[in-house]
């Protein structure tokens, strides 16, 4: 392998990278807003968080349909379509003068975005085995939650600055630079002869397939259900702090970038840990340090439901949990058919969505201005993920 060749391949893999970074931003970057945003468009608590569940209405369906293009038709023309629509969605967005022209174009902002993923993650499989690619995935992982965790602070900035109209107009731009950067150097990562047909029947067999299988339902379920939880806090985070606990709008950000800055910690610090303690003792560390964090939240959310900075804690110990596993699942789950990785991707990541949408919604009808309802979600998300855990440790030794 040449020196080229490696240049021109982390070239490829760093604007991979941006493609994702700039399609998770653009929620937590106008979260900070959310209050601001409720009262120019004179509306409620509920109907403002439509512009976080249209969003993941558009990720869900084109979730379903981005991963067997690509195992079809190469990862390059899919991602580049995937992006466009992203790209002329943030653009009207950031043009929006009512709610609902902005629910529409959040919805498409969410067609486009779900490519981003999708096929970053079979692109990473393709070059890379096992271990390097929880590795590299973690790296990934660790620069994207970095991003995000500035998000909320780049945002609060410009929307104290300017309005909130300039948080949208900020992505727009990004994803225009980002969507060129993919045009020039992006390449093919499927040979021809590794693609497999679009044919709906094959598609929905191989659909199948995983569903029908305990080890992929078991590794989808750990790479869904705390993830899950995870957003439900964040979604939640800006009208709690803000309407509830009385934080300034000043300050809010930097309770928000604590959360990420730990999630990107952990996503950095997985790689290493895999390297020195291996895959094994670091899945089972992810876990215990989640589940404490869960039952420490519930905790908090009981006898201290007003107090930020505990809440803020707790959370950030189960996030540093669950940010140790994530490329590790993420990885072993669309590579437990190989030949179907795209489809593996695709059928992630719409399950996952599915699950935080059901997520926001009893987040929506029990949210009672307190950290509890939340709590109760996390506790149960993580005892449950718990228990995966240690059946697929002791059910598949082979593959630890």
């Amino acid at each position: 392998m040449n020196t080229n060749f490696l240049s021109r391949t982390s070239i490829a893999m760093s604007v991979v990278m941006l493609v994702t970074i700039t399609c998770a931003v653009e929620t937590d970057i106008f979260l900070p807003s959310f209050p601001a945003m409720q009262e120019y468009f004179a509306t409620t608590e509920s109907k403002i968080q439509l512009l976080i569940s249209m969003n993941f209405i558009g990720l869900f369906i084109a979730s379903l349909f981005y991963g067997p293009l690509a195992d079809a038709y190469g990862r390059r023309p899919i991602l580049l379509a995937g992006m466009f629509v992203f790209t002329f969605s943030s653009i009207a967005c950031a043009l929006a003068n009512s709610l609902d022209y902005m629910l529409f174009w959040r919805f498409m902002q969410g067609l486009g975005s779900s490519v981003a993923f999708v096929v970053p993650k079979t692109i990473v499989r393709d070059h890379y085995d096992r271990e390097q690619a929880a590795n590299v995935l973690g790296i990934y992982g660790s620069a994207i939650t970095l991003s995000m965790s500035f998000a909320p602070i780049i945002g609060n900035y410009l929307y104290l600055t300017f309005s909130w109209h300039a948080n949208f107009t900020f992505v727009a731009v990004l994803a225009s630079i980002t969507f060129i950067a993919a045009l020039f150097f992006v390449p093919e990562t499927l040979h021809k002869e590794k693609r497999t047909l679009w044919h709906g029947p094959s598609i929905l067999k191989s659909y199948k397939k995983l569903l029908t299988t305990p080890k992929a339902m078991a590794i989808l379920y750990l790479c869904c259900i705390i993830p899950g939880a995870y957003f439900v806090y964040i979604a939640n985070l800006s009208i709690l702090f803000i309407n509830y606990l009385h934080v300034t709008k000043e300050y809010y950000g930097y309770y928000q970038a604590i959360i990420l800055l730990i999630l990107a910690t952990g996503r950095f610090c997985a790689g290493m840990l895999i390297k020195r303690l291996g895959i094994k003792k670091v899945r089972m560390l992810g876990g215990s340090i989640n589940v404490f964090g869960a039952i420490l939240l519930l905790g908090v959310g009981l006898v201290a439901e007003k107090n930020a900075l505990l809440i803020t804690l707790a959370m950030s110990i189960f996030t540093l949990g669950f940010s140790l596993n994530m490329g590790i699942f993420s990885g072993d789950y669309i590579n437990t058919y190989p030949k179907i990785r795209g489809t593996a991707a695709s059928l992630g990541g719409s399950i996952g969505l599915l699950v935080t949408l059901a997520y926001l919604f009893i987040a929506v009808l029990f949210f009672n201005g307190s950290i509890l309802p939340i709590a109760i979600i996390i506790f149960l998300s993580g005892i449950s993920s718990f228990g995966v855990l240690l059946w697929l440790h002791y059910k598949y030794p082979e593959s630890n």
